[in-house]
């Protein structure tokens, strides 16, 4: 089991992601984003932030997201379904805290904000 400190270093790029179908409530198309962190002895752990998982602010990214367990005290990824998870990894053992996964879910939120993310569903923004 790890937990994630500010001692690791995180990789997270714009070519590694699968654009999936429009979600029919939010009108974005579901963004899965491959990323992974190291540790300092050099032990590389996956993860994965996705969009659409909270309707309420569905161009938000959530990173390994757990279901309704949020914290994730538990195995990582449980309330991603495997077609979010697009073939993408996810370390079960790796516990992100609060600040990473937060600091994570803005720097994919910087790479594809909601202009970016509707224009990938073929849909117009209101700022247009």
């Amino acid at each position: 089991m790890a937990t994630i400190n500010n001692s690791y270093t995180f990789s997270i790029s714009s070519e590694d992601v699968t654009v999936l179908g429009v979600h029919p409530k939010s009108g974005l198309p579901t963004i899965s984003i491959q990323g992974s962190c190291t540790s300092p002895d050099g032990d590389v752990y996956d993860f994965v932030a996705t969009n659409n998982l909270d309707l309420r602010y569905a161009d938000r990214f959530k990173v390994n997201w757990n279901g309704n367990k949020a914290r994730m005290p538990e195995v990582a990824g449980h309330g991603i379904q495997d077609d979010v998870k697009a073939g993408r990894q996810i370390t079960a053992s790796l516990i992100i805290p609060r600040g990473p996964r937060i600091s994570i879910a803005k720097k994919c939120r910087d790479l594809f904000p909601k202009s970016k993310q509707l224009a990938l569903g073929g849909v117009k923004s209101d700022e247009e």
